[in-house]
């Protein structure tokens, strides 16, 4: 299996980590986000604040995942070979 270099500046390579796993999450996001949005519409529920509520919730998981993401890979940079 082949892998893409390793940027050699670790700022760098933490800031494309932080980017690539906020993408992921954000992914992820949209998905329960439709979920969410189609659900009222196959049972008989009713779209409130609270479905806003937990879209946001996911959104600011997906901001707070790609932060941790940035300081560990700034604190731990993948190895040189």
């Amino acid at each position: 299996m082949s892998y893409p270099p390793v940027p050699a500046d670790a700022s760098t390579d933490a800031r494309n980590r932080a980017f690539r796993t906020l993408i992921q999450s954000l992914g992820v996001d949209v998905l329960a986000a439709i979920v969410l949005a189609v659900t009222p519409l196959l049972a008989n529920v009713n779209w409130d604040k609270s479905y806003w509520l937990a879209v946001g919730a996911l959104a600011a998981r997906s901001a707070i995942t790609a932060a941790v993401s940035w300081v560990a890979r700034k604190v731990l940079p993948p190895a040189t070979t």
